[in-house]
């Protein structure tokens, strides 16, 4: 990507000061001139990683997820900035209760969890995974709570995937049809099939 950028070509007229060089570089790496379509997927995917249960390698699966659907790495990343604590704090609760009702547990059988642990460990829990498990989701009842929460978060993952899809999308159409060359350039992109990031 950053060799073909638009920011260091050599210009003989209205030459670009650094500044503009760089607002120019990173424009072009979060996807200007790349389709509505694909910098929007890319965020939409971003976006329901970032609320889905792996937490923890949101940016791993992200970046690999994007390389397999040739999407730009940068935006999937940025995508899933959006899904942190305060955030988590509202929809892992609503997924967990989701994913029981969808799983028809009743309250009792799978009681209520206490999120405080999830939203507040580190990341050292990769080197002991099992030890979290309980820590979080309690040794009572652990696989139905488990599952109830893999469940729900990922079904609320995808719809606000999706909703972010549709709104990033709708936001740069507005940009493309007020930019026109932007959009010139990013016709001539699909139709050379090179879609950088």
């Amino acid at each position: 990507m950053i060799p073909t950028t638009r920011a260091f070509r050599r210009r003989k007229i209205h030459k670009l000061t650094w500044r503009r060089r760089w607002r120019v570089l990173v424009l072009d790496l979060l996807g200007r001139e790349e389709s509505p379509e694909r910098v929007a997927a890319a965020i939409g995917l971003g976006v329901a990683i970032g609320f889905s249960p792996f937490v923890g390698i949101h940016f791993v699966l992200a970046l690999v997820l994007a390389f397999l659907f040739r999407l730009n790495k940068l935006d999937a990343l940025l995508g899933t900035l959006v899904g942190n604590v305060p955030t988590w704090g509202v929809v892992f609760p609503l997924g967990y209760r989701l994913g029981r009702w969808v799983l028809r547990y009743d309250r009792h059988t799978v009681p209520r969890m206490n999120f405080e642990a999830l939203l507040h460990s580190d990341f050292t829990w990769i080197f002991h995974p099992v030890e979290t498990l309980h820590m979080v989701f309690g040794r009572h009842s652990l696989g139905p709570r488990l599952l109830s929460f893999a469940v729900g978060t990922m079904i609320l993952a995808i719809l606000l995937g999706l909703a972010a899809y549709f709104i990033a999308r709708a936001i740069l159409l507005i940009y493309h049809r007020r930019h026109p060359k932007v959009a010139i350039r990013a016709a001539h992109r699909r139709k050379t099939g090179s879609h950088p990031g």
